[in-house]
């Protein structure tokens, strides 16, 4: 019958998909009754196939080698029982015939055509030949934007990418005409179209275009509709948009309205869509979110190589009283610290564009040559200037005492830090970050700068300018990869002599400056009182530099390994920057967005080590900030 005919050609088809290619399948028919049968069929296998040779022919542009990197299907190799490199999918080969086509069609070849693929097989091995017809390769001839124009013609025409190739892609034109469409939507043209007409110079071989611009009904906005808030206050949402009643429909600023909600991290989902009205050259902005929790309760442990084991406790509301405040409370004890931190932000004081915030805190840690016990706190502004650069200001005040210093036989600086037990300061810093998410980032950047002024007028103890820039750069690169690279460099003067705390120099080594060496090892060394010993007084000046290549192992639960290279070194204020004297690691490791908070483990190889230093350092921490 045709239904048990259509079956066995729907084995036979699960049969090649999965490689098994000379299965033969037969149906038997067993009258039982005049109503009832029995079907059986019969099947043999035979042996799985794979793809020995991908062949092409007719090709002279492009390389087999250039060919096959725009194909997803590829022959059998050694690691073909972990990457299914070939095996045969017939889905995958017509995306494939498509993009082979698309490389000539961008390269010039708008000619081309690519035959359906021939699939052979010879032994026990399948072959897959593509035909390929590559025609006459045409240059981009002369452009020309028409129509409605809406500002100078030479702005649209720098927006034109092919104008800049030297020969025709249809992804260029594609990709212009988005461009163009947008700079009309910016402009409050929401329902303007570009028409491209092609003509084609056989004899010089040149591709001409024309743009016809139709800027159609300059558009306003009408309302804006919030919808799905069922917690946080309209005007929360409000104060992102960056369109307003009233003003022209920019679909840019659209977009950055959305990007702008989808940062807060208060939604699951957000949707700022343009919606018509009964009304001509009038549109609704409507906004729809669905909410997320966004208060955390949390008891945990972690450990790091530095602070061992660590027991954590964590109350937060990054949305308080659905007023976007953002407040914490928030206890770490471990065996060589305890701190204890409150914080709460207003990010727009009185619906003002003005950040303020305040901090408290009370830590305790114990160093290799003395325990430090600090109470402070701060208070902060912040306020967005330019694209997106943000200036800040605070003021704090600590008091720190040190205690458990050996006194017959200690540096003169932890000395004469014993004596510097109150510090107030101003901090004045600018920062920008465009990176597209705050952990685990895969593009943007984040620059801060920084000075921090203590003593003089301020009063307290200390008395000290401390200057410090740090940058971070995210590139996404093929297969989901990430390349990061980071600096940062700083500078303390002391104001007055024996001014300046120990604990306000520069240390650098550990799991956040240079792997493959111990915490706060990289340091100056004082001579103790007894003339023999040393201690690690810290230095004025130093910088550190980090490249890493960050690389997905298992996607679905977001672990990730990397490789690095790490360099930078402490210097005190008498020494130069000398370049010469740098200290370098390399190494790798794994990281891990896990349910008990991120996850870093990483090893560092110290590539010229000193007395007392080891070669290698693993670094571990869980339940802490990357």
């Amino acid at each position: 019958t045709k239904e048990v005919q259509s079956s066995v050609e729907n084995i036979r088809k699960l049969y090649k998909d999965k490689g098994f290619y000379r299965t033969t399948v037969a149906a038997k028919l067993n009258y039982v009754a005049d109503d009832k049968v029995n079907v059986t069929f019969d099947i043999e296998e035979g042996v799985k196939m794979y793809i020995k040779g991908i062949r092409f022919v007719g090709n002279k542009a492009f390389s087999e080698k250039e060919l096959r990197k725009e194909m997803t299907t590829s022959e059998k190799g050694l690691l073909s029982w972990f990457t299914e490199s070939g095996k045969l999918k017939r889905d995958l080969l017509e995306q494939d015939r498509s993009r082979l086509g698309a490389l000539y069609h961008n390269s010039g070849y708008i000619e081309a055509r690519i035959s359906e693929p021939v699939i052979s097989d010879e032994g026990d091995w399948l072959y897959v030949t593509f035909d390929i017809q590559e025609g006459d390769r045409y240059r981009v001839g002369t452009i020309e934007i028409e129509g409605d124009i809406v500002g100078e013609k030479n702005d649209l025409f720098s927006l034109l990418e092919l104008s800049k190739e030297k020969f025709f892609s249809r992804k260029i034109l594609r990709e212009d005409v988005l461009r163009l469409t947008d700079r009309y939507a910016e402009s409050g043209y929401a329902f303007a179209e570009v028409e491209p007409k092609l003509s084609k110079n056989e004899e010089d071989k040149r591709m001409d275009l024309s743009l016809k611009v139709a800027q159609g009904t300059l558009v306003h906005i009408n309302r804006i509709n919030i919808k799905g808030n069922t917690r946080t206050r309209d005007k929360v949402i409000r104060r992102e948009m960056q369109v307003k009643e009233g003003g022209l429909l920019d679909a840019s600023a659209v977009r950055k309205s959305s990007e702008k909600l989808q940062r807060l991290e208060f939604f699951e989902e957000v949707n700022v869509t343009p919606e018509p009205t009964v009304q001509e050259g009038l549109m609704d902005v409507v906004v729809d979110v669905k909410e997320k929790a966004t208060g955390t309760f949390s008891v945990g442990a972690g450990y790091s190589s530095v602070d061992n084991m660590m027991f954590m406790g964590e109350v937060s509301e990054n949305n308080f009283l659905g007023k976007g405040q953002r407040l914490s409370l928030q206890a770490n004890v471990s065996a060589n610290s305890n701190r204890y931190n409150f914080s709460f932000t207003e990010p727009h004081l009185n619906d003002t564009k003005l950040l303020f915030g305040y901090d408290l805190y009370n830590w305790s840690r114990e160093y290799d040559d003395y325990t430090k016990d600090s109470t402070g706190g701060a208070v902060r502004f912040a306020y967005p200037v330019w694209n997106k650069w943000n200036l800040g200001w605070a003021y704090g005040y600590d008091d720190t005492k040190m205690t458990d210093v050996l006194l017959e036989n200690t540096s003169q600086t932890i000395l004469d830090s014993m004596n510097i037990e109150t510090t107030s300061y101003v901090r004045l810093g600018v920062s920008k970050d465009t990176r597209n998410k705050f952990t685990d980032a895969s593009k943007g950047w984040l620059t801060n700068y920084s000075i921090k002024h203590a003593g003089g007028l301020l009063g307290g103890d200390s008395s000290f300018t401390k200057y410090e820039a740090t940058s971070s750069w995210h590139y996404p690169l093929p297969w989901e990869t990430t390349f990061r690279v980071k600096g940062s460099i700083g500078y303390v003067v002391e104001n007055e002599e024996k001014k300046l705390p120990v604990y306000e120099k520069f240390y650098l080594g550990g799991l956040n400056t240079i792997r493959g060496f111990d915490s706060g090892k990289i340091s100056p060394l004082e001579l103790n009182t007894d003339g023999v010993t040393y201690s690690r007084v810290g230095g004025e000046k130093m910088w550190y530099g980090n490249v890493e290549w960050i690389f997905p192992i298992v996607k679905d639960i977001g672990l990730k390994g990397l490789v690095f290279f790490d360099l930078g070194n402490v210097y005190t204020d008498s020494e130069t920057w000398d370049v010469a004297d740098l200290r370098y690691s390399t190494g790798l490791g794994f990281r891990w967005l896990s349910p008990m908070g991120p996850l870093r483990l990483e090893w560092g190889y110290n590539l010229d080590p000193k007395d007392g230093e080891q070669q290698g350092v693993w670094d571990f921490s869980i339940g802490g900030a990357f």
